[in-house]
């Protein structure tokens, strides 16, 4: 049963602070990424009234899903549930942009190239077979004959997820579009840093804007991304760890179409860790991998490391002959919240029973956005969800970071 915002108490104008009008709010969700977004529209498609608030409004750069364009990939290693839910998520992603009006999937061959077959290869291909998801195993020469602007001399196969499983998302373009579906469907959304308001024992009442205003609602959402820690201290800061990723843009060859989109496939180097792709007009995009950095995701500079730019540098003149000499022609650096064993936090929080939290998305929550978004809204409004998701998602199974 909700607790919905329908009480004489939450009809009343709102004390002190500029007297905007949040009186009908059933659901607020703090965040409008890919958590935060999704769930947010989710809701308001269940029948729900609901208020989308971030700090610095959708797709800021400051946000995870601030960068032009993510990847969608059924590969995950030795993780079943994930490989499934990503396979989903493709049928998921075409039936949203029918609805919002514009492309932003964009179907691309994808390749983990080795020199091995490690543990996790092995039962990745074990889990493909089990879900009878499309794939091809390419010898040495098979993928220098079938990607030539390649240079694989120093690999032995590739384990080709085909376009089918694996895309290309133009990722801002998607999160504002979310927002903006939101609103014709009768949401709000505003700009606005929270914090946890008034609570009655373990119900939350309010939440506290940095502008004196107070938002009732019956329900709360938070999916703070980065901003998890410290919007929600007491639950989080022990949870998640922040840290900054970079991408960079390498500008291509004049007239030369074998780097760019469907020619180029997204791939991730098991000799590196690092992964990129064709980025749909910008050129190959592509992030060293390797250890993340803190960053402090108000404050703190989004510029190259210069090196994490050498080293990029020498690995495209490596695996990319003819970009050898190529421009960086950008530069992102993202930044994410990730738990101990990189599983998302998709739960009730642990001090109240109208609050939830969406969280943990560990740089690849992006690709499940539409199915996050279902699945918190099933959440809120009581439905059962799969007992494997909740275990896998749950607040108590996630360890404390050191």
């Amino acid at each position: 049963m909700l607790a919905l915002s329908q009480s004489a108490d939450n009809k009343r104008p709102l004390e002190g602070g500029h007297k905007r009008n949040y009186r009908s709010i059933d659901v607020a969700v703090v965040g409008a990424g890919a958590f935060g977004g999704w769930s947010a529209l989710c809701l308001q498609e269940r029948g729900l009234h609901v208020l989308s608030i971030d700090a610095y409004g959708p797709a800021s750069p400051r946000a995870s899903s601030g960068g032009e364009t993510r990847s969608l990939r059924a590969g995950y290693g030795a993780k079943p549930f994930y490989t499934q839910w990503a396979a989903r998520a493709m049928s998921h992603w075409q039936a949203r942009s029918v609805e919002l009006d514009r492309q932003v999937l964009f179907p691309n061959d994808r390749i983990e190239m080795s020199r091995e077959w490690t543990p996790a290869l092995i039962e990745q291909r074990r889990i493909f077979d089990r879900l009878k998801l499309p794939y091809h195993i390419l010898n040495q020469a098979e993928l220098q004959a079938r990607y030539p602007q390649i240079n694989v001399d120093d690999i032995a196969f590739g384990f080709l997820e085909t376009s089918q499983t694996a895309a290309i998302i133009r990722a801002q373009d998607a999160t504002v579009q979310v927002q903006e579906l939101l609103r014709r469907k009768g949401g709000r959304s505003m700009i606005g840093r929270v914090m946890p308001g008034k609570a009655n024992g373990r119900t939350l009442l309010t939440l506290a804007m940095n502008n004196d205003e107070e938002v009732q609602a019956g329900q709360f959402v938070f999916a703070c991304g980065p901003w998890s820690p410290k919007t929600l201290p007491g639950a989080m800061a022990t949870k998640v760890r922040v840290k900054r990723f970079e991408y960079h843009y390498w500008g291509l060859p004049t007239g030369d179409d074998r780097f760019a989109w469907p020619n180029q496939p997204a791939w991730h180097d098991h000799t590196t860790g690092g992964y990129g792709f064709g980025s749909l007009g910008r050129g190959i995009k592509y992030s060293p991998g390797g250890p993340p950095r803190d960053i402090d995701v108000d404050t703190s500079d989004r510029l190259p490391n210069p090196e994490s730019l050498a080293k990029c540098r020498a690995y495209m003149a490596h695996r990319f002959p003819a970009l050898k000499d190529a421009p960086v022609v950008g530069a992102n650096v993202c930044q994410t919240e990730m738990t101990v064993s990189d599983d998302f936090i998709i739960d009730r929080h642990p001090d109240y029973d109208n609050v939830w939290i969406a969280s943990g998305g560990g740089g690849h929550a992006f690709k499940f956005g539409p199915m996050i978004g279902d699945h918190v809204a099933d959440l809120v409004t009581g439905k059962a969800v799969n007992p494997e998701m909740a275990a896998l998602f749950a607040y108590a199974s996630k360890s404390d970071i050191d």
